[in-house]
């Protein structure tokens, strides 16, 4: 019963909340895109790129932090003030509102952040023409020591590697 009744006064914030909520995890799944050697942005089609092959001599496991950005604390700031909002009356409902949307943007900064981290691999690789160079990618495909591979240059300094 008394859930009911809480349904009933609150609902229209409930689904407030679940629609932010939404918005929130649409973002947060937009950014999971794929950062390997065989995924091209559209900017890279149909535009020539150079080719160079070489042999894997080492590989090392790193993080790659990108850069972040307002949508993770907007987000969170907003659900966490209309969840304290739902509390309270007169002065206390928006002090309630208040120190949920800090705690709120707290929380989503943190859960961006988490996002935005992922695993990748720093391959180095000695050239047939010579040379060494290292290039850092998701990890798509897996190499080793030894491997052949051909080194795709997108240009603006940016490669890709992938098996031949």
């Amino acid at each position: 019963m008394r859930m009911i009744a809480f349904l009933r006064k609150y609902g229209g914030y409930c689904g407030n909340l679940s629609l932010v909520l939404a918005l929130v995890a649409g973002l947060a799944f937009s950014g999971c895109a794929s950062r390997g050697g065989k995924t091209y942005s559209d900017g890279e089609v149909r535009h020539v790129q150079s080719v160079q092959y070489g042999t894997v001599i080492d590989i090392a496991e790193v993080m790659v932090e990108e850069d972040p950005s307002i949508v993770g604390p907007l987000a969170g700031g907003v659900a966490g003030g209309i969840v304290g909002s739902l509390f309270g009356a007169g002065t206390g409902r928006t002090l309630m509102a208040l120190g949920g949307a800090a705690l709120g943007a707290a929380a989503g900064g943190a859960g961006e952040y988490s996002m935005r981290r992922y695993k990748a691999s720093q391959i180095t690789m000695e050239l047939e023409s010579g040379g060494t160079i290292i290039v850092v990618q998701g990890n798509d495909e897996f190499f080793v020591k030894g491997d052949r591979v051909r080194i795709v240059h997108t240009g603006q300094g940016h490669a890709r590697v992938q098996h031949i």
